[in-house]
């Protein structure tokens, strides 16, 4: 028994070393183990400009050892002439009586103009890091092309027809035989609806270019919660007539800010 006890003994820690040695190899390959980087990201968002607003979504391809971020957007808008002014003929109940009830119009507006827009930029990471309850600071710069359609901007009036009769028509100001009676505020009931004009587009392209800071701030590494601030420039082929009487100009400077959410997440080799 004295020779067979510690030649089993050793026996027994030979075979056991190796399944020891496995499993502290597997713990110490766990330990290593890092999440793949975050390299993709999808946001929307709403932006309000000095000359107008618009509603964007933007794909970004994140570069971590870069730090930076190439981005692809698209977005919807509006531009709005700085003396277009909502307003309501208070005094047309008194005028016209028994008459329809006034809607409120933009008095001298003759057009809306509406975009298209897609472009390319980058955003350069200035300060903070794609980590928990961190603000992220950067600074962007894009370009891109822009789709421009300029759609009349209808009234409904009330059109003077001789012997004191009147008849409610839909107009727009290129009409010549209603011109005159288009800017009688008197005569105003109030802006027309969307799909007035539709029929009657016009087209002018156009190119932009735009720079700012964004301001993000990750509540995780998977979450996107942004504010951008800057400036933008978009020149068209042609001017583009929104108020009568005033001048108007082939292109537009703004500044603007927006506010976006949205995700990030990793792609997997």
């Amino acid at each position: 028994m004295r020779i067979k006890l510690p030649f089993f003994i050793f026996i027994l820690t030979i075979w056991a070393l190796p399944l020891w040695a496995q499993n502290s190899a597997l713990k110490t390959v766990k330990r290593k183990r890092k999440e793949p980087p975050i390299t993709q990201e999808f946001s929307m968002g709403v932006r309000l400009n000095t000359d107008g607003w618009s509603v964007f979504a933007e794909r970004g391809f994140i570069k971590p050892y870069d730090n930076k971020t190439q981005f692809v957007w698209f977005d919807i808008s509006e531009k709005k002439h700085p003396k277009e002014v909502k307003q309501l003929n208070e005094t047309f109940a008194a005028v016209n009586p028994g008459q329809a009830v006034p809607l409120p119009f933009k008095y001298g507006k003759i057009n809306n103009f509406y975009q298209m827009k897609v472009g390319y930029g980058v955003k350069k990471v200035l300060t903070g890091r794609l980590d928990k309850k961190s603000i992220i600071v950067s600074w962007l710069y894009g370009g891109g092309l822009s789709l421009g359609f300029q759609k009349p901007y209808h009234l409904d009036i009330l059109v003077p027809e001789g012997n004191n009769m009147f008849s409610r028509q839909t107009v727009d100001y290129y009409d010549l035989n209603t011109r005159d009676f288009f800017n009688e505020e008197n005569l105003i009931i109030g802006g027309a609806s969307f799909s007035e004009g539709l029929n009657n587009l016009s087209i002018a392209p156009g190119i932009l270019a735009k720079s700012g800071f964004y301001f993000n701030y990750a509540p995780n590494r998977k979450s996107l919660l942004g504010i951008e601030i800057g400036s933008s420039l978009e020149l068209y082929t042609r001017d583009i007539p929104i108020m009568a009487n005033t001048n108007n100009n082939f292109y537009f400077l703004n500044f603007y800010v927006d506010v976006r959410f949205g995700k990030r997440w990793s792609i997997s080799n």
